[in-house]
């Protein structure tokens, strides 16, 4: 059985001569992606001579399949039909590299997302970001948009240097842009089971009685955007949740489900600490690293609309983060007075 280097070695040899079976001479490179929260993957890049976008086609997952007992060759012929579909950019895409030196060309197309700042505190120093308790707005250029997913670019502190822009026009473009682009959506829980409902053919009154009778004070809702990708954001539209908060007739905790959703409930539900363990332990088991937002809950406050951390303090996250770093700095050092040195 293949080790996981090996895999990647056999996918950069093998996905070349599956693809020239279809016609298309490519090269693939191996490298280094990372993604939220630091999270490494390793993706073989797959470029043709005549074009200016090259696909990353991630291996992780194909290589935890391979260990499942997936037949190795045709992991290899999902990853090489997976690249071939993807080798032709986009029209849109096509010029994106002189088009994205134009501050005219992109303003419209600037949008907001959020990530957690101690995870990104590297990803935070090289990109423009304003900071709302332990999370962070970044910012990205929304090149397109399709059934298939999106294509963004990060904006960088290079790039907003480079069109002479500053952070806060960035921020302005991005809560007007966001708002358009991937509108806000509030959902009760039960409007979200209805259209999976739908999708199932279970009638709709039957999910519908459900929720019929239960007080909007003990519902959960789910905030995201019309997309439901990056909908975490959403978040920081007060008069969405100022909205939320007038219905039901309470302020509201808002539960950090994954950087693509929160969960809104009354403040009757429990306490900060109940809910942020609750979080704690599905980010643990159910939401994978690279798309989890925070461990801690949030109160909106209807009366100011102003949303804070429920469960703890920024001056509590910091200490944390400091003792937390201490110990690795000490930890390292320890490791390094014990630790043989091997040259080369």
């Amino acid at each position: 059985m293949l080790n996981f280097d090996e895999f990647q070695e056999y996918a950069k040899m093998k996905i070349p001569e599956l693809i020239a079976e279809k016609g298309e001479q490519v090269e693939v490179m191996l490298n280094h992606v990372t993604k939220n929260n630091g999270v490494i993957l390793h993706a073989a890049t797959v470029k043709t001579e005549d074009s200016c976008i090259a696909p990353n086609i991630y291996l992780d997952g194909a290589f935890k399949q391979y260990e499942e007992g997936a037949d190795l060759d045709e992991l290899m012929d999902k990853l090489a039909e997976t690249a071939f579909s993807n080798l032709k950019a986009p029209e849109e895409l096509a010029t994106v590299g002189k088009d994205y030196q134009n501050f005219d060309f992109v303003k419209d197309k600037i949008i907001m997302t959020v990530v957690n700042a101690e995870k990104n505190r590297e990803l935070l120093a090289d990109v423009p970001h304003e900071n709302r308790e332990d999370l962070a707005m970044i910012y990205k250029v929304m090149l397109s948009k399709s059934s298939q997913g999106f294509a963004t670019i990060t904006i960088r502190n290079e790039h907003m240097k480079a069109w002479g822009v500053t952070e806060a026009e960035i921020h302005e473009l991005a809560m007007k842009n966001t708002r358009e682009i991937l509108p806000v959506t509030v959902q009760s829980m039960g409007e979200v089971l209805g259209e999976f409902a739908g999708e199932a053919g279970i009638p709709e009154d039957m999910n519908r009685s459900l929720f019929a009778d239960m007080p909007l004070d003990e519902q959960m809702f789910i905030i995201s955007n019309a997309s439901k990708v990056n909908g975490a954001a959403s978040i920081f539209y007060e008069d969405a949740l100022s909205d939320l908060a007038d219905k039901i007739g309470t302020d509201l905790y808002i539960l950090p489900s994954s950087v693509h959703e929160c969960i809104a409930v009354s403040t009757h539900m429990g306490t900060p600490e109940m809910l942020s363990e609750m979080v704690r332990e599905v980010n643990g088991s159910e939401v994978a690293e690279s798309e989890q937002l925070s461990d801690h809950v949030y109160r909106f406050d209807a009366e100011t609309r102003k949303l804070s951390l429920a469960d703890t303090t920024m001056e509590e996250i910091l200490a944390k983060v400091s003792e937390d770093t201490r110990t690795y700095e000490a930890a390292s050092e320890a490791g390094e007075s014990s630790r043989p040195h091997h040259h080369r």
